[in-house]
């Protein structure tokens, strides 16, 4: 796998000629549609317990170690103080960024059926790049998997320390490097592909450009790579090197750039690191690499770079996706001329909240209906199929959560700050309504993302409660229980008392929810009409609350229709068919429509308060 240097730069050479005379528009036709399911790797299984991370790893930065520092156990009460953080004291928030649960590759590995079986097309990783922090947005390097997620940590480390970094041709293959690769090649042997976070905005204060600079000063060869402010004079007792840091956040230092494009050493470092995912032999073979790119606050990179950046991916692999985390309407970058070919469509979630969460500020259908014709109206008609349309993920509260708590704003309202957000477990109203927003994300134009975890039930406010460990099986009772302090500030009591009426919670997997996820995703995995049909609105009534549609490919039709009102609503919609049956999968109901022509042919559909009808449509000859 170690290629010639000379080779490497001549390579990297053409791809950047080939790239400025050939650039190429495809839309990858696999990602139409697909179901995507958002894995956050340290927290959804531990597959192998002897590489779990330990604590001069962990606490690097911080130059202190607790005492007794060790994993938090998978299957514990996440409310509940380990021994290590009650010597530390203070309250529970003040250490659930120091735990590790030692989530892994070979957890993800081992799991990769039980995707299969929920009938998940695509996979989105969270950074598994080798990062000090549990969420590994702040890189030590982009061209090796994180040690830790692999089987061999300490002979990883030997073997990384041989590289010069900024070197490609010195680049090892790590025991964590092959086993992700192995990761690969079993999601594509099981029909499903996999992409992971891009981050090149900023990294780490252990990335080993920045180490470098830390040790040499001024005197650093990648001094121009970063944001410095000042350098330290070695003269004076003071410290004064200083940076820019990601939103002033010191860990996190940003890459230097002008207002077109990163700065070439970082640019150059970055796009050989993106080939070798893409690529890991150099062969032109791509079944051995990743399927494209989830790319971190690509609003806070120079738009030059992106440009550049996606052409390189594009002459790389034309298949492959690029995913944008963008909040906004962002034409700019979804459009003719654009970088990306999708996005995270939090619009597509706002959307969602306002109608089918909110109670006091709840939008009416209507509205509902235009908020969603406005994405459509936004972007080109190709890539709409490919927006990954979620409501949650590792930057928002649960889905879950969301709905026990309406008539919030939907991002950073859901945390410690806020005294009258329950943090506790959620009714099967709650689920019941879950369900709903479900099938509507099954059943509606883009490709539907799924927040590891929701589909088993799982619950939490914003960030760190999103990111709890996956809820397999054998969780302790009362695992997930909310402490006195989340409201006001006190100690809890020795026999864990409560306030506000709050108690304790079972924690177990919602088994009935799972197997709604299940039917609801392989509904849409055999029929292709949801996943890329053309979608027409065919009737809202604001005063009922309900909305029906339909999605329509070739000779394959289905019409969905949605009450999330009080009352049963009655309603006639077209078909456009002369003659022909339908099924109702909700209940198996089954009956016959007809019509003089195809104008007068309609069904009657009868649709009670708080649900979801879909009917599938045979014609007849």
């Amino acid at each position: 796998m170690k290629k010639n240097k000379y080779f490497i730069l001549l390579m990297f050479f053409l791809l950047t000629l080939s790239i400025k005379i050939f650039p190429q528009k495809n839309l990858p036709e696999w990602a139409k549609g697909i179901v995507w399911y958002q894995i956050f790797p340290e927290r959804f299984a531990n597959g192998d317990t002897t590489n779990d991370p330990e604590a001069s790893k962990v606490f690097i930065n911080s130059g202190r170690t607790p005492e007794g520092w060790e994993i938090t156990k998978w299957t514990g009460n996440w409310f509940e103080a380990s021994a290590w953080e009650k010597k530390l004291g203070g309250k529970v928030r003040d250490h659930l960024y120091d735990r590790r649960y030692g989530g892994d590759i070979q957890g993800i590995l081992d799991r990769l059926d039980y995707l299969k079986e929920l009938g998940v097309g695509a996979i989105y990783l969270n950074p598994v790049f080798e990062a000090v922090s549990l969420h590994k947005y702040d890189g030590s390097t982009f061209h090796h998997i994180d040690v830790n997620f692999g089987p061999d940590p300490d002979g990883d480390r030997k073997l990384i320390s041989s590289e010069i970094p900024d070197d490609p041709s010195t680049w090892v293959w790590t025991e964590a490097d092959k086993l992700f690769l192995k990761l690969i090649e079993e999601v594509h042997l099981r029909g499903m592909r996999i992409i992971i976070d891009g981050v090149f905005n900023h990294t780490g204060v252990q990335f080993w450009a920045f180490q470098d600079i830390i040790k040499n000063g001024k005197n650093s060869s990648y001094k121009d790579w970063y944001m410095i402010n000042s350098f330290d004079d070695p003269a004076t007792k003071e410290n004064e090197f200083d940076y820019k840091g990601w939103w002033n956040a010191k860990s996190l230092p940003q890459f230097n750039r002008t207002e077109k494009d990163l700065y070439p050493g970082p640019k150059q470092y970055v796009f050989h690191s993106t080939v070798r995912w893409l690529d890991p032999d150099n062969d032109g073979n791509l079944s051995d690499g990743i399927d494209g790119w989830r790319l971190d606050v690509v609003r806070d990179v120079p738009a030059g770079f992106w440009k550049d950046w996606s052409k390189l991916v594009r002459s790389v692999n034309p298949d492959a996706i690029i995913v944008g985390e963008l909040w906004e309407f962002s034409p700019d970058f979804i459009s003719e001329n654009g970088a990306f070919n999708s996005l995270m469509n939090y619009n597509f979630a706002y959307a969602v909240v306002d109608f089918f969460i909110a109670d006091k500020n709840k939008i009416k259908a209507s509205e509902f209906i235009d908020s969603l014709k406005k994405i459509d109206n936004t972007y080109p008609e190709d890539n709409l199929n490919l927006l990954q349309n979620l409501v949650d993920s590792h930057d928002t509260e649960r889905l879950s959560s969301l709905i026990l708590n309406p008539d919030r704003r939907f991002d950073r309202d859901a945390n410690e700050g806020n005294s009258n957000y329950n943090p506790g477990k959620p009714g099967e109203e709650v689920y019941e309504r879950q369900k709903l927003i479900l099938a509507f994300q099954i059943t509606y134009r883009g490709a539907p993302m799924i927040y590891y975890g929701d589909e088993a039930g799982m619950w939490g406010a914003d960030d760190p409660h999103c990111r709890k460990p996956m809820l397999w099986d054998n969780f302790e009772p009362k695992a997930y229980q909310p402490l006195a302090e989340k409201y006001d500030n006190e100690v809890i009591t020795k026999d864990n008392g409560f306030k506000k009426g709050l108690g304790s919670f079972p924690v177990n997997r919602n088994i009935d929810l799972l197997e709604f996820y299940k039917k609801m995703i392989h509904l849409r995995d055999d029929n292709k009409c949801l996943q890329e049909g053309d979608i027409n609105f065919l009737y809202s009534n604001d005063e009922k609350q309900s909305f029906a549609f339909e999605r329509v490919l070739d000779d394959s039709k289905i019409i969905i229709a949605f009450n999330i009102g009080k009352e049963e609503d009655d309603f006639e919609v077209p078909v456009n068919i002369l003659k022909g049956q339908y099924k109702e999968i909700m209940t198996n109901e089954e009956g016959t429509f007809s019509g003089s022509d195809k104008a007068s042919s309609k069904i009657l559909i009868k649709i009670p308060a708080q649900s979801v009808r879909i009917y599938k449509l045979y014609k007849l000859q």
